[in-house]
């Protein structure tokens, strides 16, 4: 655990609140030739390793063990390539824990599972740590992301209109802060001008900032989400 922890603190040691939890908000830009035009998209498979991995990860971690040692060879390649993902933990249907360390791929997409799902039972300020004893209760979730895309825009206005509600998780950056919601938020706050005052919110910032000058930069992202307990895609 001590290695996993101390691997995300490299990426950036100030922390925002999210409404998924934290991000260490030091960004790592894309490498040359990054795709940038969807999530990874995964076989049944791959989609259930992954979810197993990070409940071994959580088992060991939790009962006080180092993390799994996984063998690279056996993984696929396209579990190899590098993403960012959230993970994201429920019990009772409420959220416990959820976490990225990046929204910018820089590790392998099973290595960055094993990382966030530690996070996520560990890190999430706005709650206590995830204990042994709860874990037959926790449901695990992840969801990869594409490479966050800035959207251009001129004003509130032109803004208003470039947002799409339903379609891409949205980066909000001001000068004090960041905060973000997954694509599913647009569910609880399908009018932009409300999902864009709630995202100012939940940065500590005033509800209007997302109108204010300067003007924040705004990203989007999409997603490839499962889930335990649901049918793979």
């Amino acid at each position: 655990m001590r290695e996993l922890l101390l691997g995300a603190m490299v990426i950036g040691l100030a922390a925002v609140l999210l409404t998924c939890g934290l991000l260490l908000n030091q960004e790592k830009a894309p490498a040359a030739g990054t795709d940038t035009l969807k999530p990874l998209s995964l076989f049944e498979s791959e989609q259930v390793y992954l979810l197993q991995l990070a409940r071994q990860q959580l088992e060991a971690v939790l009962a006080g063990e180092p993390g799994i040692v996984v063998d690279a060879a056996a993984v696929s390649v396209n579990l190899r390539r590098e993403a960012a993902c959230f993970v994201t933990l429920y019990e009772d249907g409420i959220v416990r824990g959820c976490m990225i360390d990046a929204f910018y791929p820089h590790e392998s997409l099973y290595r960055n599972v094993l990382r966030n799902a530690v996070l996520a039972a560990t890190g999430d300020e706005r709650f206590s740590p995830v204990t042994i004893e709860e874990l037959d209760a926790i449901h695990i979730e992840i969801s990869v992301l594409d490479v966050p895309q800035v959207l251009e825009f001129e004003d509130p206005g032109d803004l208003l209109e470039k947002l799409h509600p339903g379609v891409g998780g949205v980066i909000l950056t001001t000068e004090a802060a960041l905060s973000t919601y997954l694509p599913h938020m647009w569910e609880a706050y399908p009018n932009p001008a409300e999902f864009l005052s709630h995202l100012c919110t939940k940065q500590g910032a005033a509800a209007d900032c997302w109108k204010r000058n300067p003007l924040p930069q705004i990203k989007i992202y999409h997603v490839f989400h499962f889930a335990e307990g649901e049918s793979p895609h």
